[in-house]
């Protein structure tokens, strides 16, 4: 792995906050202060899980167009981490090129830090939009680790607009699991590691047409991301074949960390996807039963998934219906901008 060291010349840059300041991060030896503040930030505003440094190190680590010496940078004030933010860009299969910003600052930090950690992400993403051809409407998108009524006002006040929500659900009990059974000649296999390539490729083809799936999702740094996931437990997963074609999937995992924090033992039903030409066939259901199962075998009391509130496959209604309920909200943003027109 590639370690990042900050150059001499680009060690510090002040904002207009006193005693703030931004620098590059030293990846992979400053992990953990991502990973820190990414939590601090996201339990703050009533999020549902806690990531590890290993799941950094392996995102981060294939990310597609993001240059980690260039497009990450850490907010210190008075010498102490207190948020950071990461662009990257990428085509949408709808049509926009999003230039992505995506910004956790600690609820600590001095007031100021996220106008001026936005400042720099915005002018990075221009800079990037510049290098690339004008080929596609270019749009900024902005995620908040720390999503609250004066966040949310200063997205709006430098001409954000709220596009999209998406849902953090719990499953309060895995008592009572709904029984739901697959369609005649769909079956749940083993998952064998000569499975996986086929498994991420019928992944990608199930989200290819939904909202924020860009066109870059399946290459190569993809599948390295997924086949290195260190949440991958494969005994959990449930994975359901016609024949050779894999038509539906759900991959559980758990965080054991998250135990003490939340004070349940929650494991997560995610990843969960049918083949387009088998939707409408009970076959998420069947998989999230199975799934939910698997967990409580595990010693699991409550599940958890992430969903995408305006998803047009129905998948709110599906989880609902299997005793999901929503517990948080997050917001992804956007607003559109000319390439070459700075911001104030």
């Amino acid at each position: 792995m590639t370690t990042i060291e900050p150059s001499a010349t680009d060690l510090r840059t002040p904002t207009r906050v006193p005693a703030l300041f931004l620098r590059p991060v030293r990846w992979p030896e400053e992990v953990a202060t991502i990973t820190d503040i990414h939590n601090e930030s996201r339990l703050a505003a009533g999020g549902l899980s806690v990531r590890t440094a290993e799941g950094f190190l392996n995102a981060y680590g294939h990310a597609v167009n993001c240059d980690l010496s260039k497009d990450l940078r850490l907010a210190e004030a008075d010498g102490r981490p207190v948020g950071y933010a990461r662009v990257s860009w990428g085509d949408e299969v709808r049509g926009d090129r999003v230039h992505d910003q995506a910004i956790f600052v600690r609820p600590d930090a001095p007031a100021g830090t996220l106008d001026a950690v936005l400042y720099w992400a915005e002018g990075r993403c221009r800079e990037i939009a510049a290098s690339l051809p004008a080929d596609r409407p270019a749009v900024l998108g902005a995620f908040l680790g720390l999503e609250t009524v004066a966040t949310r006002a200063t997205l709006e006040e430098r001409g954000y607009r709220a596009v999209r929500y998406s849902f953090g659900m719990v499953r309060p009990t895995l008592d009572d699991i709904p029984d739901r059974r697959l369609p005649d000649g769909v079956e749940v296999r083993p998952v064998r590691s000569e499975h996986l390539r086929a498994i991420w490729a019928a992944e990608v083809a199930a989200f290819a047409g939904h909202w924020g799936t860009t066109v870059q999702d399946g290459g190569e740094a993809g599948w390295e991301e997924f086949r290195n996931d260190p949440l991958n437990d494969f005994p959990l997963w449930q994975v359901a074949w016609a024949g050779d074609t894999v038509v539906g999937m759900v991959r559980p995992f758990i965080r054991p960390e998250e135990f003490a924090v939340f004070g349940a033992r929650r494991g997560w039903t995610e990843s969960i996807s049918t083949h387009p030409d088998w939707r409408g066939r009970g076959i998420a259901k069947a998989l999230i039963a199975r799934a939910l199962a698997a967990l409580r075998e595990r010693g699991m009391t409550e599940a958890a998934l992430g969903v995408d509130a305006d998803n047009e496959t129905g998948a709110l209604a599906i989880y609902r219906s299997m005793g999901f309920v929503e517990r948080s909200r997050q917001t992804d943003y956007r607003k559109p901008f000319v390439v070459g027109e700075a911001e104030s």
